[in-house]
C-alpha cells in the first residue's frame, strides 16, 4: 500500500500485528487451509477425491450449472449495467433517483428475498404475471409462458445483483471523466452518440470489466435463489453432499468453488492495478457535463423505467401483496386481504428467537470487525513491519470463499481435534466465526479508506507532545474515522442479519437463524403468505438501517466518494 509512511514499530504495534496475525490465521488462513487440505485426504494423501468428483455426473452438472448462470449473469450485467449507468452518470434521463436506489436494495437485500417475489409472479402455474398473460392473450395451457424454475430463471433472478456491481463500479468512473476527451472526436465531427460510443466506453473498459468479474464471483456463491428454484449448483450440492456426509466429495466442490473465485477476483485486481493505462481524469479542473443524446435519451429512459419495475417494484410489491392475503389462492379478490400474516411472524416464538439471534450475532460482528479491521489496517498503513502486506493478503482471502465453502471448512476444523475442544460446533459461537471470517474484509477495507484520509503528521505531533502510540491512536485517529467507523458498523450489521449461504451450512438446534428460519417457513412450514409476511419484514429492517447507514455516510467525504460518486 502506498500514500502513507510508517511512523516506526515500537512494542505496542508489534504486540497488534502479532495478535491481528494470530486471529487472521485462526478466522481465515485455517478455513482456507482446511479446505484445501480435506480434499486430499481420503484416510490418507490420496487424489481419489478428485477422481470420485470427476466422474460424479452430478457434481459435473452442478459445476456447469455454477459457470453458466455465472457466466450469464456476468455477461447480461453488461449489457443492462452499461447503459443505466451511462444514463445516470452522463444524461438527463428520467428515474435516475429510482434506478440508483433499485441498485443499492440489489445489494443489501439478500438474494432469496428477490427469489421470492419472482417465484410468486412466474411460477409456471399458479405465477400471477403468468396467469394475466394467459387471460389477455386468452392462451389454453395451464401453464407458462414463464418458467422461473429453470437456469434463465436463475439467471433472471440473481441479475440485478450482477447488475449492482457492473453500475456501482461505472458510475464514479463516469462522473470523473474530463469532458474534453469527449469534446476533441466531436471536433472532428463526431455525434454525441458516436463519441460515447468511440471514446467512453473503451475508457470505461477495466471498470466494466471489475464490475463483471465482481458480479461472476459474487453468483458463483450465491444459495438461497438456487435453493428456492430447485436448481442444482456448486453451493446446493455443498450442502447436500454434507447432509449425506460425503465430506470428501464437499471437500473438491468446495476447492472448485473457491479456484473459481479467487480466479474471478484475481482478474479484478489486475485490472485494477493496470488502471492507469485508461485514466481519464488529470489535474485540470473541469465541471461534469450531461449530454443530450436526443431519441438516445428517451431509450435509456425506457430501459430505466423497466428496470425498475422489473427489479423492484414488481418482486417486491407482489411479495408485499401476498403477505396481506388470507389466501394465495384467492388472488387479489375482494375481502381476501388481512394482517394476520404478520400477526403469525410477530407471535412466533421460533422466529423471535431466530431475530434475536441473527441481532445478537450481527451487533458482535460488526464490532469485532471494527475492532480487529482498524487495527489491521492501522498495522498495513502506519508501520514498517515486513509483514504487514501478508495481514493484507489474508485480510482479503474471504472475497474469494463463498459462504457454503467457509461453512463446510469450519464443520472440519470444529469436529476435529484440536477445534473440538472449543465446544464450538452445532453452538451460535461457530456461527460467529463464520461471521467473522465473511466480513472480515469489508472492515479492513474501510479501515484503510478512512486512515488514508488521515495524515500521519497528526499520530506524529501526538507523540511529540509525549503521547503513547496507542494514546494517538485514541486520541487522534479514531475521532477523526468516526464517522466511516460507524457507517462500516452499520454495513456489516444490514449484510450480517439475513446471512444464509454459512448459516444453512452450519445451523444446530436451537440455532436457527433469520434467514434460515424463513426458508424453512418458505419451504412449508408456515405457508406462502406467511413467509412473504417476514420477508417484507427482513427487507423493511435491512432498508430503514440502510437509509442510516446513508446518512452516516453523507457525512464523511471519503464515504459519500466511494459510494455515491462523489455527488
Amino acid at each position: 500500500m502506498t500514500g502513507a509512511r510508517g511512523i516506526g514499530a515500537g512494542g505496542w504495534s508489534r504486540a497488534v500485528a502479532a495478535t491481528m496475525a494470530a486471529l487472521l490465521a485462526v478466522l481465515i488462513v485455517a478455513p482456507v487451509g482446511a479446505i484445501f487440505l480435506s480434499s486430499f485426504f481420503d484416510g490418507g494423501l490420496s487424489l481419489s477425491a478428485y477422481a470420485d468428483f470427476l466422474t460424479d455426473r452430478r457434481m459435473l452438472a452442478a459445476t456447469l450449472n455454477s459457470l453458466a448462470v455465472a457466466t450469464g449473469i456476468a455477461a447480461l450485467s453488461v449489457l443492462v449495467g452499461v447503459p443505466l449507468a451511462f444514463g445516470v452518470a452522463r444524461t438527463r434521463m428520467w428515474f435516475r433517483g429510482l434506478v440508483s436506489a433499485a441498485m443499492i436494495l440489489s445489494l443489501i437485500s439478500p438474494e432469496f428475498l428477490l427469489a421470492m417475489g419472482y417465484i410468486l409472479m412466474a411460477g409456471p402455474n399458479a405465477g400471477y404475471a403468468n396467469q394475466a398473460l394467459r387471460a389477455v392473450f386468452d392462451l389454453s395451457s395451464t401453464s407458462g409462458p414463464f418458467d422461473i424454475f429453470s437456469l434463465w430463471g436463475l439467471i433472471f433472478t440473481a441479475l440485478p445483483n450482477g447488475v449492482a456491481f457492473v453500475f456501482l463500479a461505472l458510475v464514479p468512473a463516469l462522473a470523473n471523466m474530463d469532458p474534453a476527451l469527449e469534446d476533441a472526436a466531436r471536433l472532428k465531427g463526431a455525434s454525441p452518440l458516436r463519441a460515447v460510443i468511440d471514446v467512453t466506453l473503451p475508457l470505461m473498459r477495466p471498470a466494466i470489466l471489475a464490475g463483471a468479474l465482481l458480479a461472476f464471483a459474487t453468483s458463483l456463491a450465491m444459495y438461497g435463489a438456487p435453493e428456492m428454484l430447485g436448481i442444482d449448483v456448486l453451493t446446493v450440492a455443498i450442502r447436500e453432499a454434507l447432509l449425506g456426509l460425503e465430506f470428501s466429495t464437499a471437500s473438491v466442490a468446495s476447492v472448485t468453488l473457491v479456484a473459481l473465485s479467487a480466479l474471478a477476483l484475481g482478474l479484478q485486481r489486475a485490472l485494477l492495478r493496470h488502471g492507469d493505462r485508461y485514466r481519464v481524469l488529470g489535474g485540470k479542473a473541469f465541471a461534469a457535463r450531461r449530454l443530450d443524446l436526443g431519441a438516445a435519451t428517451h431509450l435509456l429512459s425506457a430501459l430505466a423505467f423497466l428496470y425498475v419495475m422489473v427489479a423492484l417494484i414488481l418482486p417486491y410489491g407482489t411479495m408485499i401483496a401476498v403477505s396481506a392475503m388470507k389466501s394465495i389462492g384467492n388472488g387479489f379478490s375482494a375481502g381476501n386481504w388481512t394482517l394476520q400474516n404478520f400477526v403469525v411472524v410477530l407471535g412466533d416464538p421460533s422466529i423471535r428467537q431466530a431475530v434475536w439471534l441473527s441481532f445478537w450475532l450481527a451487533a458482535v460482528t460488526a464490532t469485532v470487525v471494527i475492532v480487529i479491521g482498524v487495527l489491521t489496517a492501522y498495522v498495513i498503513l502506519r508501520t514498517r513491519l515486513r509483514a504487514r502486506s501478508l495481514l493484507d493478503y489474508a485480510s482479503i482471502l474471504p472475497l474469494a470463499v463463498p459462504g457454503t465453502a467457509i461453512g463446510f471448512a469450519l464443520i472440519v476444523i470444529y469436529l476435529n481435534w484440536p477445534g473440538n475442544l472449543t465446544g464450538f460446533y452445532g453452538t451460535a459461537m461457530i456461527l460467529l466465526v463464520a461471521y467473522l471470517a465473511r466480513f472480515i474484509p469489508i472492515g479492513v477495507r474501510n479501515g484503510q479508506s478512512g486512515l488514508l484520509q488521515i495524515a500521519p503528521e497528526l499520530e506524529e505531533a501526538a507523540r511529540v507532545s509525549g503521547s503513547t502510540e496507542f494514546g494517538a491512536l485514541m486520541r487522534i485517529t479514531i475521532p477523526l474515522m468516526l464517522p466511516m467507523l460507524v457507517y462500516t458498523w452499520l454495513l456489516v450489521f444490514i449484510l450480517a442479519i439475513p446471512e444464509l449461504s454459512a448459516s444453512i451450512i452450519l445451523r444446530g438446534f436451537g440455532t436457527q437463524t433469520v434467514a434460515t428460519s424463513l426458508l424453512s417457513v418458505w419451504n412449508g412450514n408456515g405457508g406462502l403468505a406467511v413467509a412473504c409476511a417476514y420477508g417484507v419484514c427482513i427487507f423493511a429492517v435491512v432498508s430503514a438501517l440502510f437509509l442510516l447507514a446513508a446518512l452516516v455516510g453523507r457525512r464523511s467525504p471519503a464515504i459519500r466518494k466511494s459510494i455515491f460518486g462523489g455527488g
